[in-house]
């Protein structure tokens, strides 16, 4: 029975050995280019970002009630999804908290599913067009 144990152990012992030769670091440089069409590429998409109407987009309510429990809401919602920020407004009589700028109701109905498992009553739509 010691025999198989210091057996064990010089085989381990050997192996390590063997393989400390064939592990080692490579050292290198990286030298990096960055084309200036790129920075003149992100400038330009922030200008669309501006100009697009996003009321025209997919938002999640959350709560829609009295503005002191819609505040805890928003706190709520941002303590537990750090990736988004909530939005308050004020639609007589009632303060809603939105959520979210989706593009698609795709992209709407999958950050919903984990909106839900805070906020059971949430809902995902589309803003209603103002009237000019």
């Amino acid at each position: 029975m010691r025999f198989l144990t210091m057996k064990k152990i010089t085989i381990i012992a050997l192996s390590a050995f063997f393989y400390t030769g064939i592990t080692s670091a490579q050292e290198g440089q990286i030298n990096l280019s960055k084309n200036p069409k790129i920075d003149k590429l992100l400038t330009y998409k922030t200008e669309i970002n501006q100009e697009t109407d996003n009321d025209n987009r997919y938002k999640i309510q959350i709560f829609n009630g009295n503005r002191k429990n819609a505040e805890r809401a928003k706190s709520k919602f941002e303590i537990n999804h750090r990736d988004m920020q909530a939005k308050m407004k004020f639609e007589t009589p009632n303060y809603k908290v939105w959520v979210g700028n989706f593009r698609t109701s795709l992209e709407a109905d999958r950050y919903l599913e984990e909106v839900k498992k805070t906020f059971p009553n949430a809902f995902a739509f589309i803003p209603p067009k103002k009237k000019n």
